[in-house]
């Protein structure tokens, strides 16, 4: 039976696609690359923001358009746990809806409905990103309950996996030729609260460090006021623990934090930050902010405004407040309207652009270490990668000549070109 897979959202999610996709190869079917060729279109949801969930119904919708008259349509994830009983009343003709589960359990109930013809001995493997890295996901959920989130309600309670089960995924990846190992979860400062009573994040990271050979390791996504003093212990002794964290802040004013449900202020903020760049003088920084909370004045967002002009993130991602049903936000008034949250997004962008554009000037000239990742051109003239200050999918890329594969997965790049949020060069010896 031929299968379709149709992933949406978050990295966390494609984590999920990719373990059910080589589920269903071992137990018998077969990946296509497209929809008419499907016995059965599989689709992972999101359903975290307003952007998100219209952009799930209309792939639903557009797949049950163009896939052919026998195959079936499954879809799974996000949006299914939030808006199951309306997305069966109100689009019928797919014939399975799963929500939020494991894997393994939501691959087993695709074969128990719609079993293979045959089993097979098939023991290829398919990949969702380029094969340089991957992305481990070390838990699922979320205890912080923010008051605009709905993952705790989709997703549950923090579920941490073993540092054992963690390591072993780890070291398999890198056996198969993986170099860069990006943690992944909705909050990694709190890994393994759960199941060891204290955070783990520390141990699991040591443990990790201790397989002997050469890799990258990426932490994405820790609580701001929350990380270990000694991650930036081992980032200086250990250079294979990126000096790149991804810390979301949301926001900056004292009032909409605490309405936010944020346990920490401005001044906590900027403390941390000061302590991590102490630390680590070239540590690249991404962060996160969400414009027009209810409630939000044109004072503080001008003060968030000043503050990112202040800091200076190297990379900055910039949502509008989404209204979600069952959080705490979605009763709070007055309510932002939609022009005046794109404009204050547009505002912080702009500005951030500006930042990025003098930050990547010290860069030109440079000699950076760049994984590589993808062959531009048909001739292999040009090639993108990333140095350590670029996390995949979200950040900038570096665009190099001069590469060939004997050259190995890692290669030095003199900076030639500065262009938008991406660096231009060619290889050196």
């Amino acid at each position: 039976m031929h299968f379709y897979l149709i992933n949406l959202g978050c990295a966390k999610n494609l984590v999920e696609s990719e373990n059910l996709t080589n589920h269903l190869i071992s137990a018998g079917y077969t990946p296509v690359d497209e929809i008419k060729k499907a016995d059965l279109i599989i689709i992972n949801t999101c359903g975290f923001i307003d952007d998100a969930k219209k952009e799930s119904i209309e792939t639903i919708l557009e797949t049950l358009n163009q896939k052919k008259k026998k195959s079936h349509v499954i879809v799974f994830g996000c949006l299914i746990q939030r808006y199951l009983k309306e997305l069966e009343r109100e689009i019928p003709e797919v014939d399975c809806f799963i929500s939020v589960k494991p894997v393994k359990e939501i691959a087993e109930e695709i074969i128990n409905r719609f079993p293979p013809l045959k089993k097979t001995t098939n023991q290829i493997k398919l990949l969702f990103t380029p094969p340089v890295y991957k992305y481990v996901k070390i838990s699922d959920g979320c205890k912080n309950f923010c008051s605009y989130c709905v993952i705790p309600f989709i997703r549950g309670d923090l579920k941490s996996r073993a540092i054992e089960e963690v390591v072993k995924e780890v070291e398999t990846a890198l056996n198969d030729g993986v170099f860069e190992i990006n943690l992944i979860g909705q909050d990694l400062t709190a890994y393994g609260i759960d199941v060891y009573n204290a955070p783990r994040l520390i141990e699991l990271v040591k443990s990790i460090l201790k397989i002997n050979r050469d890799f990258w390791l990426r932490l994405l996504y820790l609580y701001p006021t929350r990380i270990p003093d000694e991650i930036l212990d081992i980032m200086r002794k250990d250079k294979r623990l990126l000096s790149y964290l991804d810390m979301p802040i949301q926001h900056v004013s004292d009032r909409i934090l605490k309405l936010m449900n944020r346990d920490y202020t401005k001044k906590d903020l900027l403390k941390t930050i000061k302590t991590l760049r102490s630390a680590i003088p070239n540590i690249v920084l991404r962060s996160t902010l969400i414009t027009g909370f209810p409630t939000e004045t044109e004072e503080e967002f001008q003060e968030m405004l000043e503050f990112i002009k202040d800091v200076q993130f190297d990379h900055l991602g910039v949502f509008t407040y989404s209204p979600e049903e069952g959080t705490q936000a979605f009763k709070l008034k007055p309510q932002i309207t939609k022009r005046v949250k794109k404009r204050r997004r547009k505002m912080l962008m702009e500005e951030q652009f500006k930042i990025v554009k003098e930050k990547l000037k010290k860069y030109k000239g440079n000699i950076l270490e760049c994984i590589v990742e993808e062959q531009v051109d048909e001739l292999g003239a040009l090639w993108t990668g990333r140095f350590y200050g670029q996390a995949p999918e979200v950040d900038g890329l570096v665009y190099f000549t001069g590469y060939n594969k004997d050259m190995g997965l890692v290669v030095k790049v003199k900076v030639t070109k500065i262009k938008g949020y991406d660096l231009f060069g060619e290889v050196v010896f």
